[in-house]
């Protein structure tokens, strides 16, 4: 990872989090830096705090020690350059899929004709055209889904978190929507930092993976994925490289998940 402050979007210095009345941190002594431009992965088993780093990169947490620091600024408030993608679509049941993605340049006050011809693009990159009219409850899961990435990569937004965004979805579904984000992210020039569990979503996806310990969450390692882009995941599977990194991110699992047995 890069040490050059001017290469970075994101960097947790010695952060730590404790929630009120909670017995131990939610993460503790957190140091990481993201690379601008940069797709990275953040696993680890349950309750090891992947998702409150999220909330400390989106402002919505502050640390209780430590700096979280975007774009060489410190985070005190809500971060506006970040977008947002969680389990659940979150999409405005009252609003068609084309209103949907609209939303955040109209709140942006892009005028009208750009913001259509905009959302047009966006519509045919994720494959929802004929559907532009639908409203949410008309849509399956996966297409919900694809409403709630072209919502947030819409404005070229300096960073996009995701929490864990295929999650509840099928196997099928979830491939292609794998696929769909390692393609739609070609055309991105911003930073992306991914929450999951599942090792192989993280090494499909990312160019780097910071793998956290059990709770209190630190950071136990960092690997780099020395795949080019652009990626399709079916060539990915077939490489040996694939395997090695697979092996060496299931390693570290079950060294943790014993540690854990030992310590409980």
């Amino acid at each position: 990872m890069s040490t050059n402050p001017h290469a970075e979007a994101l960097r947790f210095e010695d952060v730590t989090l404790r929630f009120p009345g909670a017995r131990r941190a939610a993460i503790e002594d957190v140091s990481l830096q993201v690379g601008r431009g940069k797709f990275v992965a953040v696993i680890g088993p349950s309750g090891c705090g992947k998702s409150t780093i999220l909330n400390l990169a989106a402002g919505l947490l502050a640390p209780t020690e430590g700096e979280v620091h975007f774009a060489g600024e410190r985070v005190t408030g809500v971060n506006s350059a970040a977008a947002y993608v969680t389990q659940q679509a979150n999409l405005l049941p009252w609003l068609s899929v084309r209103s949907n993605i609209g939303l955040a340049l109209k709140f942006r006050k892009v005028p009208k004709e750009e913001r259509e011809a905009r959302v047009d693009h966006w519509v045919r990159l994720v494959g929802l055209t004929g559907f532009e009219d639908h409203y949410p409850r008309e849509l399956s899961g996966g297409m919900q889904k694809r409403v709630s990435i072209a919502r947030a990569l819409i404005y070229d937004p300096s960073i996009v978190l995701m929490d864990e965004p295929f999650g509840p979805l099928d196997a099928i579904t979830r491939l292609k929507l794998q696929q769909d984000l390692l393609n739609l992210w070609e055309e991105q020039n911003g930073t992306l930092v991914f929450v999951t569990h599942d090792l192989n979503e993280a090494i499909y996806l990312a160019d780097e993976v910071i793998v956290m310990s059990s709770g209190p969450g630190t950071v136990r390692r960092v690997l780099d994925v020395p795949f080019a882009r652009p990626r399709t995941i079916g060539s990915l599977v077939e490489s040996p490289e694939f395997a090695e990194l697979y092996n060496d991110l299931w390693g570290l699992f079950t060294s943790e998940l014993q540690t854990t047995d030992a310590t409980a």
